[in-house]
């Protein structure tokens, strides 16, 4: 049991104790070997890791922790731990994400005026209408498009306009978010989009992309054609 938490955590946790937190330590660290070296090296690596999974985690409570597990001195039982853990990933992480988007979705809306949010939380900004007389009405329809998606801290994803290449595809073969987004304008149009994770590559990600699990998204998208479906 004590395996499968370490693990867990290990795989997930990282230490925000470097800087600010110092575990109990007064006065410098002075790495006087090998070993001293290897053992600040394992705490940077809690660190990042823990500021990655939860930056409002206690540093003061995880180095309690640390010395308490040493010490053979836990508060609460492996299994407690696993149990508390397991939820705190699955459901606790999916609320979390969800907050998090809805307040920035809610933030970008009403800083401009001519951004949109849908019923299933797309949010957009028609950047060219495009002919309106031809737009996708069917997800069954066909569209070619050329597209641009990064982070919301600016990191490129994937860009067409890069590679050269144009995506043509069944408006019901596209992830979800971006099936809605392509049938908001006609050919020729062009839109930004705001994907949450839910509407995007949700829990699971895209490895292959760089897209992590429950990463929301940022695309900017033309309407080259379309084609209806006879």
């Amino acid at each position: 049991m004590k395996g499968y938490l370490y693990t867990a955590v290990a795989a997930v946790c990282l230490s925000a104790l470097s800087a600010a937190v110092s575990c109990g330590r007064e006065g410098g660290l002075t790495l006087g070997d090998e070993t001293d070296s290897l053992s600040y090296v394992v705490g940077m690596n809690i660190a990042y890791n823990i500021m990655e999974m939860d930056s409002t985690l206690r540093a003061d409570v995880i180095c309690a922790a640390i010395g308490d597990a040493l010490a053979g001195k836990e508060m609460i039982t492996a299994e407690q731990a696993k149990t508390y853990f397991l939820a705190y990933m699955n459901y606790g992480a999916y609320e979390r994400v969800r907050s998090y988007e809805e307040r920035y979705l809610s933030d970008l809306e009403q800083s401009d005026r001519d951004i949109v949010r849908t019923r299933s939380g797309l949010t957009y900004k028609v950047e060219e209408l495009g002919d309106m007389n031809l737009t996708a009405s069917s997800d069954r329809d066909t569209v070619a498009i050329r597209y641009r998606v990064e982070t919301l801290d600016g990191e490129l994803v994937y860009s067409s306009y890069e590679r050269g290449d144009t995506l043509r595809a069944p408006v019901h073969r596209l992830i979800e978010g971006l099936g809605e987004g392509v049938q908001l304008v006609g050919q020729g149009g062009k839109l930004t989009m705001w994907l949450p994770s839910a509407l995007g590559y949700g829990a699971v990600g895209n490895e292959e992309l760089g897209v992590k699990p429950n990463q929301m998204l940022r695309y900017e998208v033309e309407v080259v054609e379309v084609k209806r479906r006879r």
